[in-house]
């Protein structure tokens, strides 16, 4: 049966086929060439630095305005203040959504965040095909994400592959032990644990719990969790687990001082009331 996962994807593949129409890969290698950056290290962005004075918890600040599940989480949206605040205030790394139908993103806030910070930013769309890694690296990403829930083995290693030749890593977000195995056999060295189920945008922390264990079993990956996270509890608990990263998004978006909520959660806002204890 169909699920809202599915429904994505397959509205994606018609979109994207519009979208090759009206700019050929030829040309998006054009543009990358062209427009080519250095390209950040994500990867090395999201270990823990230990000897940091703000706790050093490394979060993925997502910008996000709607989701299919909840609606529009923030009104009028300025992706480039966003992104702003995010860098200012300890993001490690800046997730940035470029699916347009259900989670309201575009490629151009890719750019404009590029343009307007120095931290790493990751891809957040739903990419199956070698256009769109192609389409990342041109338009400003240092990563991109893939769903190993909706991608065979064999087709989630050769996009990783690919983005290893044009030097973007890619966050294999998984969801269950199947998912994993499968990220373990493609080669994926970003390994993400979303606790939200993708098909109904339910979230269980006991996902991570669960998945964290089998995912240490591969010394040397870097693991990020994401989804479900709204306090500093939450986080201290998973880096005791063994994450390493938090990609969070909603918590953000829908805070009413959202520089604020981000101190919170790295570390650095209890640190400084500990400071003046």
């Amino acid at each position: 049966m169909s699920n809202i996962l599915d429904k994505i994807f397959a509205d994606k593949k018609v979109e994207l086929g519009s979208v090759k129409r009206q700019l050929a890969l030829a040309d998006v290698k054009t543009r990358m060439a062209d427009k080519s950056h250095k390209v950040r290290n994500i990867e090395q962005a999201l270990q823990p630095d230990k000897g940091s004075p703000n706790g050093g918890s490394r979060i993925i600040a997502e910008i996000k305005p709607r989701t299919p599940f909840k609606g529009e989480l923030r009104a009028n949206v300025d992706p480039a203040e966003i992104a702003k605040t995010y860098a200012d205030n300890g993001a490690a790394a800046l997730s940035i959504l470029t699916e347009s139908s259900y989670f309201g993103g575009c490629l151009s806030t890719l750019e404009k965040a590029r343009e307007c910070v120095e931290t790493p930013l990751l891809r957040k769309d739903f990419i199956f095909d070698e256009y769109q890694v192609y389409e990342a690296r041109a338009f400003g990403a240092d990563g991109f994400l893939l769903i190993a829930t909706w991608l065979d083995k064999n087709h989630l290693a050769d996009l990783l592959e690919l983005g290893k030749e044009l030097g973007l890593p890619a966050l294999v977000e998984t969801h269950n032990e199947k998912d994993m195995e499968k990220a373990f056999a493609a080669g994926g060295t970003i390994l993400g644990i979303n606790n939200r189920d993708l098909t109904s945008g339910k979230t269980d922390l006991g996902i991570a719990r669960r998945l964290i264990p089998m995912a240490l079993q591969i010394p040397g990956n870097t693991l990020v969790c994401e989804s479900g996270i709204y306090s500093r509890k939450e986080i201290e608990e998973f880096e005791e687990r063994g994450a390493h990263s938090f990609l969070i998004g909603e918590s953000l978006m829908t805070a009413d001082n959202i520089g604020e909520k981000l101190k919170e959660f790295t570390g650095d806002r209890k640190t400084s009331a500990a400071n003046q204890s």
